[in-house]
């Protein structure tokens, strides 16, 4: 099983420039001339997003990364090789931070976009054409931060067992692992519900919530710093959870645990989605609370696929918005 991370420290080196080379060669009329060559300039470091880019935990291995040098320049006006530069190649959605500078340098949102985090070494000047020849610049590290979040429309967020899973399994034809216990769910799970064939949403689930997530208990509050990029939470709850007393009670945890992590994040537009209606004593349950969360709420089973339909065409009209704004 994979890890899941979704930051990394590393540190990265631009190629130093070749030094230039302080040459003379003696000419058919015995006069001494100077034709050092220039050194080749250092490869330079460079994030490129891909959508097939392996996660952010391979870098591990990485934790050095050095451009090549340029070559140097040698006699005769034999100008150095340039360095090749590094390309690291990193999940969309990955932000590049500076440590020293606590700066964000780039946001790679989209697949082949890219960034020079690190400029190769000049390289040195040679002798010819009567220069003072001189030495390659050298390159130091420089610490990056790799922040990874998640590039998904919407967040489903929820209780344990509330059916997070088997929702995007129906909607979406992903392939989230589904059992009959709580807190199966341990890292994001990304799927796409497709309109048509150029009208997509994004939906990630993210791992369960309960009252004691607040206390730092669970790995469910970890992953909420990615609803930075949330367009639309939609929060799922039982009838009949164990983890609540009522349906506005686990309304009232999840709102709590998240505005805990950012109260900016109660600001993102949400729905609410009651599941397992098809167990007639969640759905009596359901109804015998009048649950009305001033937002639009949708009463549904992710196991049968009952009231899917009126929540796909919200959602419908959520992609619709996005465009038009």
């Amino acid at each position: 099983m994979t890890v899941f991370v979704d930051h990394m420290r590393v540190a990265v080196q631009a190629g130093n420039g070749g030094n230039g080379c302080a040459s003379f060669s003696r000419r058919d009329d015995r006069k001494v001339v100077p034709d050092g060559a220039d050194g080749g300039d250092g490869g330079r470091i460079i994030f490129r997003a891909d959508t097939n880019a392996p996660p952010l935990v391979s870098l591990r291995s990485r934790q050095y990364i050095i451009a090549e040098s340029g070559g140097h320049g040698k006699g005769a006006r034999k100008r150095g090789r340039n360095g090749e530069s590094t390309v690291i190649i990193v999940p969309v959605g990955t932000r590049i931070y500076d440590r020293d500078k606590n700066l964000l340098i780039r946001q790679l949102t989209t697949s082949g976009s890219e960034v020079v985090v690190c400029e190769g070494g000049r390289g040195g000047s040679g002798n010819s054409g009567h220069r003072d020849a001189t030495l390659g610049e050298k390159k130091g590290p420089l610490s990056l931060e790799l922040q990874y979040r998640v590039p998904a429309d919407i967040f489903l967020v929820g209780l344990p067992n509330s059916g997070k899973s088997t929702f995007l399994n129906r909607l979406t034809r992903a392939h989230v692992k589904i059992e009959y216990y709580p807190f199966t769910t341990r890292t994001p799970e990304v799927g796409v519900l497709s309109f048509s064939e150029y009208e997509q949403l994004t939906l990630c689930e993210l791992p369960s919530l309960y009252a004691a997530s607040g206390e730092g208990r669970g790995m469910g509050a970890d992953f909420l710093k990615h609803l930075e990029v949330a367009n639309l939470v939609l929060y799922f709850l039982d009838p009949q959870s164990e983890f609540a007393t009522s349906l506005e009670d686990g309304l009232a945890i999840l709102k709590s645990v998240v505005e805990a992590q950012n109260s900016d994040f109660l600001n993102i537009p949400y729905a609410v989605v009651v599941n397992k209606i098809d167990i007639a004593e969640a759905k009596a349950s359901a109804e015998k609370q009048a649950f009305d969360p001033g937002v639009p709420c949708f009463y549904i089973s992710a196991q049968q696929g009952e009231g899917l339909k009126p929540l796909n065409e919200y959602l419908k009209e959520v992609y619709e918005t996005s465009q038009d704004a």
